[in-house]
């Protein structure tokens, strides 16, 4: 018997773009019905960009579905000794005051078992904690436009999310160790991943802004104009050619931060990390998948985020697929 169709909401609150999607899930289809892309300017009102966009996307109401990144959000990797797992429910909040570095009372968290391995008697698990202050203040951002949040999630985890969903089942990716990458404005989203299962995940502070200012700095323009002038390089050579040395600058701050997670998974593991897959809106400019291939030394790809999901017949197609390279965090919320 068919089951009856849920509307889910996925709202990515980026430092640079608001960037929200309404899915449609039935038996495991998976609809677009309409999607939202906002630039956040100096000058906007976030309450009140926030407010249109979800009135525009979300005249049902649905709860919406967020998600978390930066500085005030943690996750942890930790082996710990095998628990049943409602044992570990129990031990968590005293086993995180060992891996987070926040004053318990002032976080809200979170865990999950990932492996379990009898033999060493010991078990994979994930840590996530966010400050409360953070976390409240997103929640008051949405309640205080008239709508509700269903889920609160983290920008990496998300992430992974959005890719199993469209690659997981692609046999060139089976036993395999990949890395994900979302360059975005402010952060760039990591994650490792062994065989469909995040194993690693950071937010580096090395982003779409970074390339901006390097920009703005060697060209003697604003930061405003530097902006613009990266905008036009996706499209131009000739301003491709003018922001390079920048962007291979900034690219190469990057590549170190990665390698320096590669090579902190790899003493931890038997594994190598294999390819990178990247997304965000910086991956519009070309040449940014070359560079880091070249930094690397591994094989770096650029993943669609929309593989396998299905559109309406009235989505603009051509406009959601020019978006969704921005789109990979909003879409692995609305999955929920």
């Amino acid at each position: 018997m068919p089951k009856k169709s849920k509307l889910s909401i996925g709202l990515d609150l980026g430092s640079s773009y608001i960037k929200a999607v309404k899915i449609e899930h039935t038996n495991n289809h998976y609809l677009i019905k309409d999607f939202i892309l906002k630039k956040i300017d100096p000058s906007s009102n976030l309450p009140i960009l926030i407010k249109d966009t979800l009135e525009k996307i979300n005249s049902q109401k649905v709860p919406v579905n967020i998600s978390l990144s930066g500085q005030n959000v943690v996750c942890r990797y930790v082996n710990i000794p095998l628990l049943a797992d409602d044992e570990f429910k129990n031990a968590l909040k005293f086993e995180i005051t060992k891996y987070i570095p926040f004053s318990p009372q002032d976080i809200y968290f979170d865990g999950c078992i990932l492996k379990k391995d009898t033999q060493q008697n010991k078990m994979l698990v994930l840590m996530v904690a966010a400050k409360k202050d953070y976390l409240n203040q997103r929640i008051s951002l949405i309640k205080d436009v008239g709508f509700t949040v269903n889920l609160v999630h983290v920008d990496s985890l998300v992430l992974s999310d959005c890719f199993n969903f469209n690659f997981s089942k692609q046999p060139e990716l089976a036993n395999k160790t990949v890395a994900l990458l979302n360059i975005g404005s402010s952060f760039s989203n990591l994650n490792i991943m062994e065989e469909s299962l995040t194993v690693l995940s950071r937010d580096i502070r090395i982003a779409g802004n970074d390339i901006t200012l390097k920009i703005s700095t060697d060209l003697s323009c604003s930061f405003e104009d530097a902006e613009k002038i990266k905008i036009q390089a996706s499209t131009d050579e000739n301003k491709l050619q003018s922001i390079k040395p920048s962007l291979e600058n900034v690219l190469s701050l990057l590549a170190q931060e990665l390698r320096i997670s590669f090579d902190y998974y790899e003493t931890q593991s038997i594994s190598t990390v294999e390819k990178l897959y990247l997304c965000g809106g910086q991956l519009l400019i070309k040449d940014v998948a070359d560079i880091l291939a070249h930094l690397l030394g591994i094989e770096t790809l650029v993943f669609n985020p929309l593989e396998n999901f299905e559109f309406d017949k009235n989505l603009n197609v051509t406009e959601i697929k020019q978006a969704s390279l921005q789109l990979a965090v909003a879409l692995g919320l609305g999955l929920r």
